[in-house]
């Protein structure tokens, strides 16, 4: 058996080597995600199979990880820069990259795979911002100082509202297992490659699960009764 030094110079070299690794994920960026509000059952997990725990307000949410909720749960996520993003119940959620150094573009990239999350992006970095893209399986939509609603279904079509600002909808990226470059999916919309499709204050697109976009309409939020949209808009207001 160790004598009582041997066993102190272990429990401080093994202490030591946990303090590195958290510095050294603090200096990488991650976690930089906040639970802010949660209701009902929220998990989190590494892999999109899992396995899952519950999720609890108030930890930080590290690059990689998945999000669910159950079909009672809503999670709130608050990024370094007061930006929001709300899942909806039965939403499964990743969040690829948040990487927000100090006085440098960001660089956002998330993903949702099912369900319906609510985004609300702050202005504050000016020219500064960098990129803020959040995937679905048939679009990639891109922000500016914005608050929309996106949905995708189980059939991977994907609508997306927005109420304040405009979005830039782009084809899916690949962004795993290989070099990031565009799907040419689909080859042609109205006799042209679709490359990107700008959505402005109170207009709505809905992607096909072949990945075909219909032609953005407008739509008038005091006629829609989204209770979704109704309460983020609200906490949206008391959170200014």
């Amino acid at each position: 058996m160790p004598n009582r030094l041997s066993l102190i110079l272990i429990l401080a070299a093994s202490a030591a080597l946990v303090i590195s690794l958290a510095l050294a994920e603090s200096a990488l960026g991650a976690p930089v995600t906040k639970i802010t509000f949660q209701k009902g059952e929220v998990f989190v997990a590494s892999g999109k199979n899992g396995p899952w725990i519950e999720l609890r307000k108030g930890v930080t949410i590290a690059e990689g990880k998945f999000i669910k909720t159950a079909k009672d749960g809503v999670v709130e996520l608050t990024l370094p820069d007061n930006s929001i993003l709300r899942l909806a119940p039965n939403t499964l959620f990743k969040l690829n990259q948040a990487f927000f150094p100090k006085k440098k573009p960001i660089d956002f990239f998330c993903r949702v795979f099912l369900g319906t999350i609510w985004a609300k992006v702050t202005k504050a970095f000016g020219h500064l911002r960098g990129t803020f893209n959040i995937q679905t399986p048939t679009a990639v939509a891109g922000v500016r100082g914005t608050a929309y609603n996106l949905k995708v279904a189980s059939n991977k079509s994907t609508v997306i509202s927005v109420y304040e600002g405009k979005v830039g909808v782009q084809p899916p990226l690949i962004v795993e297992g290989g070099p990031k470059e565009k799907i040419e999916w689909p080859v042609q919309v109205s006799e042209k490659k679709w490359e990107e499709i700008i959505l402005r204050q109170f207009q709505r697109l809905h992607i096909g699960p072949d990945g075909r976009p219909g032609k953005p309409g407008s739509f008038d939020p005091e006629q829609e009764k989204d209770k979704w949209v109704i309460w983020n808009q609200g906490r949206d207001a008391n959170q200014r």
